[in-house]
Order: C-alpha cells, then structure tokens, then sequence
C-alpha cells in the first residue's frame, strides 16, 4: 500500500510557505510593491520630478516582505518596519504633492502623482496597523519598553 502523508507532504510545505501572501500583512506590502512599480513607470515615462523616493520605498517593501515571508520577525525587524512604512508614507505625499505644480500637462506624470498619493495612503495604513500589533506585543509584555510607555 502507498503511504497517503508522503503524497501529501510537498504540499504542505508549499502552503506554509506561500501563507504569509495571503495574510493582511503580506497583501498590505504587496500592495505597497505593485503601487511603488506604478509609480516609477509613469515617472521614469514622463520623466518626472522625483523617482528616487518610490525606488527606495520599493526595495525597502521588497526587503521586509522577504523578512516577513521567512519568518524572521525580530524586534529589530518590527521597528525598521515601522520607520520605513512612516517615512514612505511622508515622503511620497510630500513629493507628489510638491511634484503636481509643474507636472499638470504630463498625462503620465498626473497617473504617477494620483498613485503616489494613493501609495502614501496605504503607507499610513501600514503604520497604523504596525503601531496597533506593537501596543498588542507591549500588552501582552513580549516587547521591551522602548517607546510606547
């Protein structure tokens, strides 16, 4: 007789390790990512005002997926998280706010600034929900009391 677990069992690796895709965390980044990809092809089409500033945010969203994926979730990892999502929500209003004065005839780049917005706003919503599972950790007392007192 075959043995039914043996079968079974690279799919349940697959599934472990495609679970954090599905999670609230990982469609938030992966959000950030795909917003972050559009913003720098309408940018880089219609070369626009600033493109550092999505580049950076992208590969900083890319960097804490892969932490997040492989479980690697330090104390370190969660307060880097949380500067990063702060920051890229900051800057990418600031310039595509900053950016929209001389960038109203460019078709590309008004696509590029309305998805900045957009991508600044789901930074925030990235840090609100950092700082609500810091206070969790905090409650629950696997956090140090390093900001939040």
């Amino acid at each position: 007789m075959e043995d039914k677990k043996e079968n079974i069992q690279p799919v349940l690796v697959v599934e472990h390790k495609t679970k954090f895709n599905w999670s609230p965390k990982g469609k938030i980044l992966a959000l950030e990512i795909g917003l972050c990809l559009i913003v720098i092809i309408c940018n880089a089409v219609s070369f626009g005002c600033n493109l550092w500033s999505p580049i950076i945010e992208l590969v900083l969203a890319i960097i804490i997926f892969i932490v997040h994926g492989m479980d690697l979730q330090l104390q370190i990892f969660l307060w880097m998280d949380f500067i990063r999502a702060i920051t890229g929500s900051l800057i990418l209003l600031i310039t595509s706010l900053v950016c929209i004065n001389w960038a109203w005839i460019i078709p590309g780049q008004v696509a590029g600034l309305i998805f900045g917005v957009m991508a600044a706003a789901v930074f925030g919503y990235d840090t609100f929900t950092i700082i609500k599972y810091i206070k969790e950790l905090k409650e629950q007392g696997r956090i140090g009391n390093v900001i939040f007192s």
